[in-house]
């Protein structure tokens, strides 16, 4: 296996890339093509940076950028600072100082190059702390593409770019608003919204378009919550099989604080 030192680990990194992990961050999930997972992830200040990750049943793969650099690395719990590993496309390998944040991943800076190589190589490996780590990169194209497009619209996939579809039959059911006579306003103030359903039925929970128009985001069984991504302005409702809207129409609120803040449960 042919080998040779790289400098990839002295590339200067812009600041919303240096450190990839904190206590106060939160990744969100983007969308997801093949064995690729594409989320963002945020700070107090708001969106900071997108990742494209596969796993090989082992250990976890990460590609990250804010759309003006990109690294590369892996969960690595050892000493913070830097750290020499090997990595390598195919056969080929390099010995590179990664670098360790103290708080779970060792990091790389890459060049356009070798973004580009992922695109066009089979495999990937690198030589850290648990051995000998490979990763198959097919759809490594494609989740290179949508984390651009993560970046682009910083995070905000699930409501601003939902497909359409159709108005479901319950939208005129009991306890829901008459069709078309609510919908959202606008996509300023992002808000997150945490929906559980207490019923003793599934639920379904759409989300109410600019054209008062009906858009299906989830199924929750009985005793479950998802969280969603949306904005103040953007009306929700919970749906039974039976076409019965249950928690009337549900509007985040981004002045709400504390302990149950944007919280929807929705009972019988």
């Amino acid at each position: 296996m042919p080998m040779r030192t790289s400098t990839c680990g002295g590339i200067a990194l812009l600041a919303g890339l240096a450190t990839l992990t904190s206590a106060a961050a939160d990744e969100v999930a983007y969308d997801k093509r093949g064995r690729w997972s594409i989320a963002a992830v945020t700070a107090p200040a708001g969106f900071d940076y997108c990742t494209a990750d596969i796993d090989n049943g082992k250990v976890q793969l990460r590609l990250a950028t804010d759309g003006r650099s990109w690294r590369v690395g892996v969960p690595y719990y050892g000493r913070k600072g830097k750290v020499e590993a090997y990595f390598g496309f195919g056969a080929a390998a390099e010995v590179a100082n990664f670098s360790a944040d103290g708080q779970g991943w060792a990091m790389m800076a890459i060049d356009k190059d070798q973004v580009d190589a992922f695109r066009s190589n089979p495999s990937f490996s690198i030589t850290l702390d648990r051995g000998e780590q490979s990763w198959t990169l097919a759809g490594a194209a494609a989740a290179i593409d949508l984390a651009r497009e993560c970046v682009r619209n910083r995070g905000q996939k699930q409501v601003v770019a939902a497909p359409p579809l159709p108005a479901p039959a319950a939208a005129s059911g009991k306890g829901c608003p008459p069709p078309g006579r609510v919908r959202s306003q606008n996509s300023n103030v992002a808000v997150t919204v945490l929906f559980y359903n207490g019923t003793k039925m599934p639920l379904d929970i759409y989300w109410l378009d600019f054209n008062g128009e009906w858009k299906k985001y989830h199924s929750l069984r009985p005793d479950s919550n998802v969280k969603q991504k949306t904005f103040a302005t953007h009306p929700w409702v919970a749906v039974d099989p039976r076409g019965t809207c249950h928690g009337g129409v549900m509007m985040p609120d981004p002045k709400a604080r504390g302990e149950g803040a944007n919280e929807f449960q929705i009972w019988d």
